[in-house]
């Protein structure tokens, strides 16, 4: 599951950075959220090179999750309606990508959580 996990966190660092990009002014919570999916890859790798103790999975498992919860404040903060100085287009391209990337963090924190209980596919 670990190798799960970190394809998917390696997409979901390609989504925050842009997301981060086009939505950390209006929100700084997006900008948080890259630093926490590049720290739950980080992690991922980190337990993949261990190869014995559990605690990076756990600790990828709650940064993913740390993630999704920055990321879905971030996305409410870009598609509400008060006016804002940032521009419209960046915004809503912001807001896309956080669609896009959500379900992958919590496939993300299901893999880390699987992997941290013991159901690897290495070792």
């Amino acid at each position: 599951m670990e190798w799960v996990g970190i394809c998917v966190l390696a997409l979901a660092v390609a989504l925050a950075l842009p997301v981060a990009a086009a939505g950390s002014l209006a929100a700084p919570s997006l900008g948080a959220h890259a630093l926490l999916v590049l720290g739950a890859l980080a992690a991922c790798v980190l337990f993949l090179v261990l190869d014995g103790p559990r605690w990076p999975a756990w600790v990828s498992f709650g940064l993913s999750l740390a993630a999704a919860a920055a990321l879905a404040r971030g996305t409410e903060v870009l598609v509400s309606d008060e006016p804002r100085a940032a521009s419209a287009g960046a915004e809503e391209e912001g807001a896309l990508l956080a669609g896009v990337e959500w379900p992958m963090l919590l496939t993300a924190a299901f893999a880390m959580c699987l992997a941290a209980a013991g159901t690897t596919t290495v070792g």
